[in-house]
């Protein structure tokens, strides 16, 4: 297999499905709270559409999570998705080029998502999942451990059973990349005991 297949390979796994579905809310009257809510859902469809090979969905989603990042600056869920949205575009691009620069554009949005929320788990889920699968060429290997210990943390802390199917798929990347770290086979196995898997 050629460097470049390999290479194209590894960033279609570049944001694998970790991330739940997004439940549609009721209608509700219009508000500014409200209104960015179901923004930013419209806008996760549209990246799981990508995700699942959707490209025009892709496109979608990069330029509506930029709309919402221009309407709050402060949206740490908004930057990370629109990270993995430019990793998904790197994953569906044909050429080398355009793969590297939109890995590196995602990359540079999750880190800045991590910056502002450090504590908030779908976010270091979202860079933890994109960074794991990513060709070590760029270097992500230790994020994506940070990530991991990060998410334990956090996971130990609220023990929420939402969070423990995703949970083991961070176990099974901390038992492959940093078994010394702690017992990742039991905390996985119990993670998928509280997901009732």
């Amino acid at each position: 297999m050629s460097k470049i297949s390999t290479f194209s390979r590894a960033l279609c796994l570049a944001s694998f499905a970790a991330y739940g579905p997004v439940v549609a809310m009721a209608v509700l009257p219009a508000t500014p709270v409200i209104a960015a809510q179901t923004a930013l859902e419209s806008a996760i469809a549209l990246h799981d559409a990508g995700r699942a090979g959707d490209k025009a969905a892709t496109e979608q989603a990069v330029e509506a999570f930029l709309d919402l990042m221009k309407a709050e600056p402060g949206n740490a869920m908004a930057v990370a998705y629109l990270g993995s949205s430019y990793a998904i575009t790197a994953r569906d691009s044909r050429s080398v080029t355009d793969k590297v620069r939109f890995t590196n554009r995602g990359l540079r949005f999750l880190d800045q998502a991590v910056n502002m929320a450090p504590d908030d788990f779908t976010v270091r889920l979202i860079r933890a999942s994109v960074a794991g699968n990513l060709p070590a060429m760029f270097g992500r290997s230790e994020t994506a451990i940070e990530d991991g210990l990060a998410l334990d943390k956090i996971f130990s802390a609220a023990q929420a059973p939402s969070m423990a199917s995703h949970m083991v798929g961070i176990y099974d990347m901390l038992a492959d990349q940093a078994a010394d770290q702690g017992d990742w086979v039991g905390k996985a196995a119990a993670a998928r005991k509280l997901a009732g898997s």
